[in-house]
Order: C-alpha cells, then structure tokens, then sequence
C-alpha cells in the first residue's frame, strides 16, 4: 500500500465523519421529545468519547499487535453492522430521491445561519473558542514535555482528562439547566474554560495541569450538549441539516489556522505564549458571556413562551 493511497482513504474517512455526526445530530430530534434532547444529545457525546477515547484505542493496539490487518477488518464489521442498525430506525422524512440542489442546500443553510441572530451567535462564539483553544492544544505535546517535564504517562493523562471532563459533565447537565437556566449554564461553561485555561498557561505541576484539562472537558461537555440541543430546538426540521452543516463549516473550519496561529505565536512569544493567548481569550469570553449569549436567552424565552402558550 502507497503511503498517498493512505492519504486518501483517511481524506474520505474525514468526510464520512463530518456526514455521519451532521446527519446524527439532525436525526435525533426525529426519534426523541422535546424535553429528552439535552439528555439525549449528553448520552450521545458520552457514548462517542468513552468510545473513540477509552475503548478504541487499546482494543486497536492489542488487535494490531495480533494481526495487523484485524483492527481495520474489524472497523470495516462494525460500519457495516452500524448501517444495519441505522436502517432498521423508521425514517418518517425520508424521501425517494433529493428535491433540491447541493449547491442550493448549502446557501439556504448558510442564509438561515446569516439570518438566525441566536443561531449566527452561538456560531461565532464557538468559533472563537475553537480558534483560540487549538492555537493551545496542538501543542500539547510541546506542553507535556517542555513545560510540564512529564513523560508518556503525563501525555496520556493530560489527553484522556479532557474526555473524562466531557463524560462528567453529563450526569449533572439536565440538573444544572433545570435549576440555572439555558444561558446562566453555558456561561458557567464559559468561566470552567476561563479558569481551567489561566490555570494551565501558569502551572508547571502535571498534576494541576491534568486536573484543569478536565475542568475544561467538563466546560466543553456543558456548551457542546447545549449546543446541539439549541440548534435542534430553534431550527425546522426541514433546514436542520443544511443549518448544521453551516454551522459547523464556520465553527471547526477554524480550527487548522487556529493551530497555524498557536505554532507562529509559540515560535514568537515561547511555548507558554500560546496557552495564555488562549486564557486571555477565554477570560475575555467569560466577562461579557451574558451579552454575548443575549439573543440566545431572547430566543429561548420566545420558544419557551410558544411552548407554554
């Protein structure tokens, strides 16, 4: 196997990623009320991260070292037995054929965003968030080893806290929206990210700097469920796929100049000139969060007023 054929086959794994998560966060609203989204959406993210960061990676080690072929054979067994699964799930929408264009789908994705005033913000801030939280941590490495003088085991703990966060956060989420509110919860994400990045830009101690990643995950866990849940509740279900997309073209097709920005800045201002960039910004983030989320509180209260009426 050429080392370009390789190239490609992960390129094309890439895009059926971006499809299969767009399409799932559009079809859960399909299967699941109104008032189980958050949970649902909380479960989901869960299962994927215990998944693709706990269980997945040593089960592939040890198949690999068993027979190199058996981990991708065996990735190969489980799409396949995935879309067996997802096609016994009854799809009312479905449609015989598309009744629209590709490139027509994709404007009226982004025109909807452009004109959602919630939608539009909760793009922007995680957009910033993103580019700013990449220029850090693709250089995590670097952190580990320079700043932090860990080894292997330090990497690995440092890698895995943020997933353990994210996991954490979804036991409490539906508790902490019931009694603080939609906007109050995620800019109470906005202030774990504050503290868990001023923390890690500061700190030469592994053990604090493990301890704050998660603190950061459980951040990242609170925003992303909200997230998604308030893109499905405040979009049609006609345009939730096509909204989606544009929302996360704009929100994580930042994150390669943010990490294009970490390494120019590290090379400028040091190794820790990354990491305070980003605590700078998501300080910043975190003191006007409440006016930044304000159309999104607006647009909540509305939705919960048509709900009530």
């Amino acid at each position: 196997v050429a080392i370009w054929q390789l190239y490609v086959c992960a390129f094309l794994l890439g895009i059926c990623e971006t499809l299969h998560v767009n399409a799932a966060q559009a079809f859960i609203p399909a299967i699941v009320r109104q008032d189980q989204l958050l949970p649902a959406n909380a479960r989901f993210a869960s299962a994927q991260i215990v998944s693709t960061q706990f269980i997945g990676p040593p089960l592939g080690v040890a198949m690999f070292n068993a027979a190199h072929a058996l981990p991708f054979v065996a990735d190969a067994i489980t799409f396949a037995g995935s879309a067996g699964l997802i096609t016994s799930i009854p799809d009312e929408h479905a449609v015989e054929k598309p009744t629209t264009k590709f490139r027509d789908d994709v404007l009226d994705g982004l025109r909807y965003l452009r004109d959602h005033k919630a939608l539009r913000r909760l793009t922007e801030i995680l957009a910033f968030v993103n580019f700013f939280y990449f220029a850090a941590i693709s250089l995590l490495v670097l952190y580990n080893d320079d700043i932090l003088g860990g080894n292997r085991l330090t990497f690995t703990a440092l890698s895995v806290s943020a997933a353990v966060g994210t996991v954490i956060s979804r036991f409490f989420i539906q508790r902490l929206v019931d009694s603080r509110g939609t906007t109050t919860t995620m800019v109470i994400s906005m202030w774990l990210w504050a503290i868990a990045t001023t923390v890690m830009a500061l700190t030469s101690n592994s053990s604090i700097a493990i301890a704050s990643n998660a603190v950061l995950g459980i951040g990242t866990g609170l925003w992303l469920s909200l997230n998604t849940t308030l893109r499905q509740q405040l979009t049609p279900s006609r345009m939730l796929g096509r909204m989606n997309a544009a929302s996360r073209t704009v929100s994580w097709g930042i994150v390669p100049f943010g990490a294009a920005f970490g390494g120019i800045s590290a090379r400028f201002l040091g190794l820790r000139g990354p990491f305070i960039l980003s605590a700078i910004s998501m300080v910043g983030c975190a003191i006007i969060g409440r006016r930044l989320l304000r159309p999104v509180d607006i647009a909540v209260n509305e939705m919960q007023q048509s709900q009530s009426a």
